[in-house]
């Protein structure tokens, strides 16, 4: 039995917003701009960063935002600094009515240094008014 065609329709209009809404975060960080962050999340969103390795379960938590303003409080004061400069890959989303989840690796030269950083992304997403938010953040850092 197949799925209707609404069904599959909604699915791929769900997977593009989140893919949107994943690019539109990098593009944020991209050029600076922390104040745009906040509205990307649900009010109750969080934003974890950890440290691990790609193939191992173990992880130590580096820091933890329990609200989308917290997380902009703590960019804005990185603001005019060196940032960095998300390169998305590999992102795979998967959606369940008006929820989603999403995992991406993040490759990151940081400007205005020789340093960069890589890691993993598991993102969580909510539909909430007919547009989608991030609900979770988890960034995992590789040693």
């Amino acid at each position: 039995m197949s799925t209707p065609l609404e069904a599959r329709l909604d699915r791929i209009e769900a997977q593009t917003a989140v893919a949107d809404l994943v690019h539109e975060y990098a593009r944020a960080v991209r050029r600076d701009e922390p104040e745009k962050v906040a509205s990307l999340f649900v009010p109750e969103g969080t934003f974890e960063v950890r440290s691990g390795h790609p193939d191992k379960a173990e992880f130590s938590v580096r820091s933890r935002f329990e609200s989308p303003d917290a997380l902009v409080a703590f960019l804005v004061t990185q603001k005019g600094g060196p940032h960095p400069i998300p390169l998305i890959h590999n992102l795979m989303v998967e959606v369940e009515g008006d929820r989603a989840t999403a995992n991406s690796m993040m490759a990151a030269p940081i400007y205005g240094t020789d340093k960069e950083v890589f890691g993993e992304y598991h993102d969580s997403f909510e539909r909430r008014d007919g547009t989608w938010l991030f609900s979770r953040r988890i960034y995992t850092v590789f040693g």
